[in-house]
């Protein structure tokens, strides 16, 4: 991948729930090309165990140089039906049990992608970093965030046209 610039790459978001049944299609979002030198996995869970479980398999299975978990992804079925992604970020207690088994299970780096906050009255990342940090977790060596808050925007903005044409 260096011929187009990258110097690091990281695969589709994974959901953990169907990487540990088994789900061809979801492993295939995981898949290595031989041009990527740095190259890492990204996985979306709403709870420790499986987050855990998962790890346990890359470690064992894959040749990454990190894993990279999303606390960022806002989509409906992601946060609701899995609470993974955005939702992860409101489930502190949830996150850190994620974090200690995740870190344990693995040899290689992690990373943390999230958003400012769940909605704009609740910029909650500084926070979150913060505690993350006080944690004392071995293993989590980066934090990036994207400055948008994870409210459905589609909605919102389904809302506001709605609102102005009724009027």
């Amino acid at each position: 991948m260096k011929h187009f610039g990258a110097d690091i790459t990281c695969s589709e978001m994974a959901l953990a729930q169907n990487l540990i049944q088994g789900q061809i299609s979801e492993w295939a979002l995981l898949k290595r090309h031989s041009s990527e030198d740095v190259f890492g996995v990204q996985i979306a869970c709403g709870y420790a165990d499986q987050y855990t479980r998962v790890s346990e398999v890359i470690e064992n299975e894959m040749d990454v140089d990190f894993v990279d978990l999303n606390l960022g992804c806002p989509i409906d079925l992601i946060c609701d039906k899995y609470s993974a992604g955005a939702a992860m970020m409101l489930r502190e207690t949830k996150l850190r049990r994620s974090l200690e088994g995740i870190c344990k299970s693995l040899s290689c780096s992690v990373t943390i992608k999230m958003r400012t906050g769940w909605d704009e009255n609740k910029p909650i990342a500084t926070g979150l970093v913060r505690k993350i940090q006080e944690w004392g977790i071995d293993g989590v060596s980066a934090v990036m965030l994207r400055e948008t808050y994870a409210v459905r925007e589609r909605r919102f903005i389904s809302c506001r046209l709605f609102s102005q044409h009724a009027h």
